[in-house]
């Protein structure tokens, strides 16, 4: 099921406290409609009470697509230091609920699940996109680094980050975005042949790709904060 509680969030422009529901578990087999809304960016999205400035909690929930092979954690994008014991956390708690610890009703569920964690609503839009795509979030993170090293001034600071935003047969669509805001600061076409050949060439990418076998942070940010591993 998908799961609500009361939270309060500040109003950074007045400080009004606004009540709004915050979901800690979202369950995409049974309401499409939240799935739908993490894509279009509204999902827990509101405005301020008092002087209308728009508010969005940040993640912290389980969602959970069964039909799509989906399981992930999303956590708040300035927890990502902590990555390393969420990783250990978020593993343990796959394992009791569809892995080798669960019921074997639980883990037929799960079969061919890959759990994931996240940080921030742009990462866990992106693993739906992904999926939407057919893509592999492995080869995917593979055509970022490339990207990084051949376009001209790429915006990378530890604030922003490069995300899939979309795309279609013919192209896949990235952009650069400020983590805290979503802000999307630079916006680039990658034709999907370039994807594909990342994908399919697994011997010259084999070092790095081996470094996200089975992990449940596959970002390439898992390199740059928190203990690497």
């Amino acid at each position: 099921m998908s799961i609500f509680h009361p939270a309060t969030l500040i109003c950074p422009n007045c400080s009004t406290a606004n009540t709004v529901e915050r979901n800690a578990s979202v369950n995409a087999d049974r309401r499409p409609d939240l799935r739908d809304a993490v894509l279009d960016g509204s999902f827990q999205a509101t405005e301020c009470t008092k002087c209308g400035t728009a508010l969005r909690l940040p993640p912290h929930l389980t969602y959970m697509d069964l039909q799509r092979k989906q399981w992930i954690l999303a956590h708040e994008p300035d927890h990502l230091d902590e990555w390393p014991q969420t990783e250990a956390a978020a593993r343990d708690t796959y394992a009791r609920s569809f892995g080798d610890q669960a019921p074997e009703m639980a883990r037929r569920l799960g079969a061919g699940i890959h759990p994931r964690i996240v940080f921030g609503w742009m990462a866990l839009r992106e693993k739906l996109i992904c999926d939407e795509l057919g893509l592999d979030d492995t080869s995917l993170e593979l055509l970022k680094m490339a990207v990084m090293t051949t376009v001209d001034k790429p915006p990378i600071a530890d604030q922003t980050e490069l995300r899939l935003v979309g795309g279609n047969e013919e192209a896949l669509e990235l952009s650069w975005v400020v983590t805290a805001t979503e802000e999307r600061l630079a916006d680039l076409s990658v034709p999907r042949d370039i994807y594909d050949g990342v994908a399919g060439d697994t011997e010259a990418w084999e070092d790095v790709r081996e470094k996200f076998d089975g992990k449940l942070l596959v970002d390439l940010r898992r390199f740059v904060a928190g203990s690497v591993a």
